[in-house]
């Protein structure tokens, strides 16, 4: 059973050599109750969601990790550590003591990735890390409440690899006319909520964003609240939350712009960032995403989210395919994860008397469990809902266990993998527009003339399943 790890949030914050990797949050309102299903917690990925492009960067070349946590690393990243640990002994005032600070031990070897393995640049960004995360945490959701209705960013739905949706509709943040500190407190709460709630170490390290330009033009260039907004925001999204972003669509990019914009994308990010006509946008996400996870602006089926509708933000079931996520879809399982399962474990071996316990407590991709044979023992993978459960353990565990009652697990043979190999597109019809009002899920399922065979339900079983001159450009680019 893990050790529970359910500390004040703000006494977690009291003092910034022992503030945590990940958390910050102070919530009051309920999560979506598809935040974090089954089939996100048990996926199994694929080479290309571990490394960009399914194979590994060549050593001395920009990293093209995806994946960080409960993996082991490769021998050049460790060195790259190694030299980062050795540095940090000379700054004293970023790591007293001369050890690294717990709250980017769990991101160090992102930064240094996004340092391109410079050291001293990755310094550089531990302490933006310290000005623009630790020292502004905790954040409370309450205040920023509004701000998040006004759907200026917010997630929405998961990708067919789990990662969850980031939406930047960028006109708003001129429109509304708030000011710096307001905007960055809210962007920094979402971009925060997105690794205490919605990634799992290991299996789903990333998320998509889509930046819509709707409304977008030249005059807003000439703002200097909103060049200070998308300042900071790209900090947060290049320094503080980097190697975070897996792709970036950007919509409705108006012509004059669409050159300005390109020439100031650096060249080993533009492979990662996709300029979409506006015919193009409904295949271009439906290859990415079942139709039900997007909003029909997006080229889903989803409805638009409206100011006022943002928050709690939207999560769906089924986001692998309409027989992924459970008979009939699962809950999510926010309530059993705590702060530690989100964190996770960099295989750092210069940390390892800190992370050898620590690793057994992790419930792990079959890939990380065959890498690891013969370097630590009893390292089983966790492939099942049951396992998860019982490898987490708890009162959390035991009151979700008891709340699917006698719901039977599905057949092995019959189980489609949760793998991103194993993926593909599968077309699902118009859904009722109340669909997607989560009151009205069990009575659409259940409808035969809605359903007709297509929904799981359980009269319809199925198996379980990232200078000022760039600041605009690039956010897209983290």
């Amino acid at each position: 059973m893990r050790k529970s790890a359910r500390a004040q949030t703000v006494q977690l914050f009291a003092e910034t050599q022992t503030a945590p990797a990940i958390g910050g949050l102070v919530l009051s309102l309920s999560l979506n109750e598809f935040t974090l299903p089954p089939e996100v917690v048990l996926f199994e990925p694929a080479p290309e969601d571990i490394h960009r492009g399914g194979t590994l960067a060549p050593q001395g070349k920009t990293g093209n990790r995806l994946i960080f946590l409960n993996v082991p690393l490769l021998d050049f990243e460790q060195k790259a550590l190694d030299k980062l640990h050795e540095a940090l002994k000379n700054e004293k005032a970023l790591a007293p003591g001369g050890t690294m600070p717990g709250y980017v031990r769990l991101h160090a070897l992102r930064l240094l990735q996004q340092a391109k393995w410079k050291v001293e640049k990755a310094i550089n960004t531990i302490a933006t890390h310290l000005e623009m995360r630790v020292q502004k945490m905790p954040v409370r959701e309450d205040a920023v409440l509004n701000d998040l209705q006004t759907a200026i960013m917010y997630w929405h739905g998961r990708d067919r690899s789990c990662r969850p949706i980031l939406v930047w509709r960028m006109e708003k943040v001129y429109a509304l006319g708030l000011d710096a500190d307001r905007a960055t407190r809210m962007i920094l709460f979402i971009l925060e909520y997105a690794v205490r709630y919605l990634l799992v170490p290991g299996r789903v390290e990333n998320w998509v964003l889509l930046v819509d330009l709707t409304g977008c033009g030249l005059s807003m260039a000439a703002s200097s609240t909103f060049r200070s907004i998308t300042r900071n925001v790209t900090k947060l999204l290049e320094e503080v939350y980097c190697g975070r972003n897996f792709t970036t669509k950007i919509f409705h990019m108006p012509s004059l712009l669409r050159a300005i914009v390109n020439s100031l994308i650096p060249e080993d990010k533009k492979s990662k960032v996709e300029f979409v006509a506006d015919a193009d946008i409904p295949s271009t996400m439906r290859k990415m995403c079942e139709p039900h996870q997007l909003e029909v602006q997006y080229g889903g089926t989803a409805p638009n989210v409206k100011p006022g509708e943002v928050y709690p933000f939207r999560f769906f079931p089924h986001c692998r395919g309409p027989h992924s996520g459970g008979k009939p879809p699962l809950p999510s399982l926010h309530k059993v994860t705590d702060r530690l399962f989100h964190e996770g474990v960099s295989l750092d071996s210069h940390d390892k008397d800190l992370w050898s316990y620590s690793l057994q407590q992790q419930p792990l991709t079959s890939r990380t469990s065959k890498a690891m044979a013969g370097v630590e023992d009893s390292l089983e993978a966790t492939t099942t809902l049951e396992g998860w459960l019982k490898k987490l353990g708890g009162p959390e565990a035991d009151a979700y266990r008891e709340a699917l009652g006698e719901q039977e697990p599905a057949p092995a043979e019959d189980a489609v993998p949760v793998s991103s190999a194993s993926a593909t597109q599968s077309p699902v019809p118009a859904l009722p527009d109340d669909f997607f009002n989560q009151d009205g899920v069990k009575a659409a399922v259940e409808d035969e003339d809605v359903n007709k065979g297509l929904f799981i339900s359980e009269k319809n079983p199925a198996p379980l399943m990232e200078g000022e001159s760039a600041a605009v450009c690039c956010v897209c680019t983290a």
